[in-house]
């Protein structure tokens, strides 16, 4: 008799109402598109409109996903929706207890994150300790997804999400996240040799960045 594996759920949190967001949309989507394409998980899509405090307070507690994936603006204390509404700080971190998250928005390591396990009991928060940076093309902000500027920063944001719900180690995550970057690093080294705007040395120069301030609180040895 054939087991029945045990679906396990994903929370996209996708605000969409500038130029940050608006990109952070669009390279979340790729992910969020193939996963519900291979349909191994039930996927939450928090979007546009739905990323307020009470929908995802509701579809947290109500759904328990184990992965919790954040994107948007951030600051050491906050994570925030649409419109720059705090959908997460200290006030309610409680909601976090027991997942994995990992919050692609600026500065929220150091402080929200340890709030996060401290207090919130996360199993893990992964994130970076200072901005997280990409470079676009500006001819392309109208429609990104034309910018080729942003191609090596889905690769290493979908390294992040997959290798985490491959069964793999926070750590282990990491890991497979920054040999991502260095690999693309490199190939940017090159290209920058036949890069006709200039662009491939800031690509670079943010990968380096992200590179650096990627990091982790909680338990490196969680899986997903």
């Amino acid at each position: 008799m054939e087991r029945f594996k045990l679906r396990k759920t994903i929370l996209f949190t996708r605000p969409y109402y500038d130029q940050a967001t608006q990109y952070l949309h669009f390279i979340s989507g790729k992910l969020v598109d193939q996963l519900k394409y291979v349909n191994e998980h039930t996927v939450i899509n928090l979007d546009a409109k739905t990323v307020s405090r009470d929908y995802f307070e509701s579809a947290v507690k109500s759904r328990n996903p184990r992965l919790v994936v954040l994107n948007g603006h951030g600051s050491k204390d906050a994570i925030y929706g649409d419109d720059r509404e705090k959908i997460l700080d200290e006030n309610n971190v409680h909601v976090l207890n027991s997942k994995i998250v990992y919050a692609v928005a600026c500065d929220s390591l150091e402080g929200l994150g340890e709030l996060a396990v401290n207090k919130g009991k996360a199993t893990s928060y992964i994130g970076y300790g200072a901005n997280f940076m990409i470079i676009i093309d500006p001819s392309r902000t109208a429609v990104p997804t034309k910018d080729k500027n942003v191609q090596p920063f889905i690769q290493v944001y979908a390294m992040t999400v997959l290798s985490i719900i491959s069964g793999l180690t926070i750590a282990k995550s990491i890991e497979n996240t920054k040999a991502k970057i260095k690999s693309l690093i490199r190939e940017y080294g090159v290209s920058g040799i036949m890069d006709r705007y200039g662009d491939a040395p800031l690509i670079r120069w943010a990968l380096h960045w992200d590179l650096f301030f990627l990091d982790m609180q909680g338990d490196a040895e969680a899986c997903f």
